[in-house]
């Protein structure tokens, strides 16, 4: 299993790397695609669980959440609106006992997905956005992969195992300190404030651990062991991201309210 993961993570590490330094462009539909995969997978998870999500409504919800962050429409308030309208008179027309609660999923999980995933957009777009942007990934990387083998060597204190019953304290831990020594390298490698980075190291190291965690907790409601089989040895796409998705969030207020860049 560990062989997998470590082939499937260098196969997708350079491809991700490279659109990210290529161009916005190139980074948006590379964004794109990961995040309306994962939504996919969000949305078969709760059909399969019984549910009747509005799996097309949620999709464009979330592109059009991404295009709104990447080409600044500023309409963001009236694509909410206008997602609302749209699923009640979708839910007037097909007339389901539990139509409330495929509506509230399907908005739930584009706003989960969407809006998290278009501030990588955002950090994209700041000063020496790709170099923060690529710090940010692999610093979360690191903190999933040190912590898997933390995880397996020492663990022995559970961490939130009624969420997720293999994770332990001493992968937690390791996890974020391996978060912290790859944000530092980069910092030195990249040319960035190495103070900063090693801040943001210790920040994405926890809001790794807790994006993991929602997912997790996501699955377990959904009573589903991975968000699907796309990638050999990590389940999902939205397995491999659900990390970034809150560390995104954290990159971006830290370089625009501490850095100020």
């Amino acid at each position: 299993m560990l062989r997998i993961r470590v082939v499937s993570a260098l196969a997708l590490i350079p491809l991700v790397v490279g659109a990210t330094l290529y161009g916005d462009l190139a980074f948006l539909a590379l964004a794109l695609i990961a995040l309306l995969l994962a939504g996919w997978e969000y949305l078969e998870m709760a059909r399969q669980a019984g549910h009747q999500p509005l799996s097309g409504i949620g999709l464009a919800l979330i592109a059009l959440i991404m295009c709104d962050a990447y080409f600044h429409w500023n309409l963001f308030r009236e694509i909410i609106l206008a997602a609302l309208v749209v699923t009640f008179l979708s839910a007037l027309f097909r007339r389901t006992d539990s139509w409330i609660v495929g509506w509230a999923l399907t908005l739930g999980g584009a706003l989960y997905l969407g809006v998290t995933g278009a501030y990588f957009v955002l950090v994209r777009f700041l000063p020496n956005g790709a170099l923060w942007t690529i710090l940010a990934m692999l610093a979360v990387w690191a903190s999933d992969s040190v912590a898997y083998l933390a995880g397996k060597r020492f663990g022995r204190t559970g961490f939130f195992n009624e969420i997720s019953p293999k994770k332990t304290w001493e992968g937690a831990i390791g996890g974020w300190l391996g978060s912290i020594v790859v944000a530092g390298l980069c910092g030195l490698v990249f040319g960035l404030p190495v103070a900063h980075c090693l801040v943001l190291g210790a920040g994405l190291g926890i809001a790794g651990a807790f994006g993991d965690l929602a997912e997790s907790l996501i699955k377990r409601q959904f009573g589903a062991k991975d968000s699907g089989k796309l990638l050999p040895g990590h389940g999902g796409m939205l397995d491999r991201i659900d990390s970034l998705l809150f560390a995104a969030l954290f990159v971006y207020y830290y370089l625009v309210w501490i850095v100020r860049v």
